[in-house]
This record gives structure tokens, C-alpha cells and sequence, in this order.
């Protein structure tokens, strides 16, 4: 699941969802749901998380098994 990928990463850097949220630009309350499953990441929005994540968008799509 990409959200289980996103979490590993934030947990990876040590930040809170918060902080995340703040990071790509997005509320709190929409990383928790991607996190849990309960939210679609748009391309957009998948593309600015791998690049606070320094990855590609790629990599989260392999690490969620996508």
C-alpha cells in the first residue's frame, strides 16, 4: 500500500505528520488518510512527497508494490 511506503519514509526521517503535512504542502489530516489508506495520492501531490523524500515516484510506487 503507498500509504504504508509514505509512512516508512516520514518515519525514516524522524517527522511528525505535521511536519510532513508542512513539507509537501498539504494538511495533516491528509497525510494520516493516505497513511491509513482512506486517501488517493494525486500524481501531483505523489511527485512532491518523493521529492521531500528525495526519491523518485517511482521508488514509493516499488516500495508499495505498485
Amino acid at each position: 500500500m503507498l500509504g504504508e511506503a509514505v509512512r516508512a519514509r516520514r518515519l525514516e526521517l524522524d517527522v511528525s505528520q505535521e511536519k510532513l503535512a508542512e513539507m509537501v504542502n498539504v494538511h495533516r489530516n491528509y497525510v494520516g488518510k493516505i497513511e491509513r489508506g482512506e486517501q488517493n495520492l494525486t500524481i501531483e501531490t505523489l511527485v512532491r512527497f518523493a521529492e521531500t523524500f528525495k526519491c523518485r515516484p517511482s521508488d514509493l510506487l516499488s516500495e508499495a508494490g505498485l
